[in-house]
């Protein structure tokens, strides 16, 4: 399951560099609480969706993933799996990681490539976020 998890990051990352390439976002110009694969988070206020969810289904895992950006605050990138079925959180484990808590939920956090990772579980399903402002962790969490 590491494989998978791992696979689904670097798959996070990789869209990354292309949700900072697209075209036609809609901006917000205030904060919004959303639902994604049964999980809420906020969206801070000058994001815009900046890509249609991804589909995992090739790697065997129902993993999705959403991406945010704003010009001069960086990317927001959300990956939820939703077919995690009651695996341990040590499942997201990476490699230098460091254990740590945001917003009440027990997670892995890391830093690679210069973007900030939080990885934990909730109500079933494996939940990864990359930003590329680490306090933007605080607020994207709910």
């Amino acid at each position: 399951m590491k494989v998978k998890v791992i696979l689904l990051m670097l798959l996070a990352f990789l869209f990354l560099g292309v949700a900072c390439a697209a075209e036609n976002v809609n901006y917000s110009n205030q904060t919004k609480n959303i639902t994604f694969e049964g999980v809420d988070f906020t969206i801070p206020e000058g994001f815009g969706e900046s890509k249609a969810d991804e589909e995992f289904n090739e790697l065997g895992s129902n993993g999705q993933t959403c991406f945010y950006i704003n010009e001069w605050k960086g990317e927001i990138v959300i990956t939820v799996i939703s077919d995690w079925m009651g695996m341990s959180l040590n499942e997201l484990y990476k490699d230098g990681a460091v254990k740590s808590k945001i917003n009440g939920h027990e997670g892995w956090n890391y830093t690679e490539n210069d973007l900030h990772y939080f990885g934990y579980v909730q109500n079933d399903r494996g939940i990864l976020i990359g930003v590329t402002n680490e306090t933007r962790l605080y607020e994207v969490i709910l």
